[in-house]
């Protein structure tokens, strides 16, 4: 009867024992727990600033990507004004250039001119002309020199009324192609207003005596004159020297 109680107590006491033991490790296990979930914690909270810089700094990026974009399309902009004025230069430049190259041949075609009007007036001298015409190609030989003059410098110097085209009794209103178009469609004469060149004149070009094309003057300068060919009357190609007669119109 006394062992029962004995056993009891043994058994009370390893119970008492197992349940201590159970408390320390559940204990010990709490506290390493709390320490991983301390850490945790502060991990993620260090996570979640690196996250905010790295949303922040991505913000800026993102700003800084739309301030290069908008200044890439300024930049654009701007490089497309100086390449358009670029064009615009180079065309000035050939039409400067187109005009230069004219005013050349004006002046060279209006030296010839009053070569050959000098050798006309000789001719009329020792024919005994009349005063009267002698004075006319002394006139339009003084009239083709202020052309010249005014084709060397650039600028129109006006003529004597009549003068220039007071010899088209003799000289028939000759000109001399100064270029030819493409396709032979026009031609440019060195005949200008200052000889009494008018739009819807019409002239017929000549190579070695052998017509080629009839012109009709469609654009009159001082110096010179744009004639477009008439296209049922072209018999050849057109070059530039071709001699052009003034159409007397009936």
């Amino acid at each position: 009867m006394h062992r029962l109680p004995l056993l009891l107590c043994l058994i009370a006491l390893a119970g008492a024992g197992g349940s201590a033991f159970l408390a320390l490790r559940i204990g010990n296990t709490k506290q390493v727990l709390e320490v991983r979930l301390a850490e945790s914690q502060t991990r993620a909270a260090r996570l979640e600033t690196d996250l905010s810089g790295a949303r922040a700094e991505s913000a800026a990026r993102q700003q800084r990507a739309t301030g290069l974009e908008v200044e890439l399309a300024r930049t654009s902009e701007r490089l497309a004004g100086v390449e358009a004025r670029g064009r615009e230069t180079e065309r000035a430049l050939v039409d400067t250039r187109t005009v230069l190259a004219l005013y050349e041949s004006t002046a060279r075609a209006l030296e010839d001119e009053v070569t050959a009007l000098r050798r006309d007036l000789d001719s009329t001298r020792a024919s005994q002309a009349s005063p009267e015409a002698v004075q006319a190609y002394r006139q339009t030989i003084a009239d083709l020199e202020r052309q010249l003059a005014s084709a060397r410098n650039g600028t129109a110097v006006p003529s004597t009324p009549g003068a220039s085209t007071a010899v088209f009794t003799n000289r028939a209103g000759r000109a001399t192609v100064l270029s030819v178009g493409p396709g032979n469609a026009f031609v440019v004469l060195n005949f200008g207003t200052a000889r009494g060149a008018r739009p819807g004149h019409r002239l017929q070009v000549s190579q070695a005596g052998r017509p080629l094309a009839t012109v009709q003057i469609s654009d009159a300068r001082t110096q010179f004159s744009v004639a477009q060919v008439e296209p049922e009357s072209l018999r050849g190609v057109l070059q530039k020297g071709d001699e052009a007669v003034l159409v007397r119109e009936q």
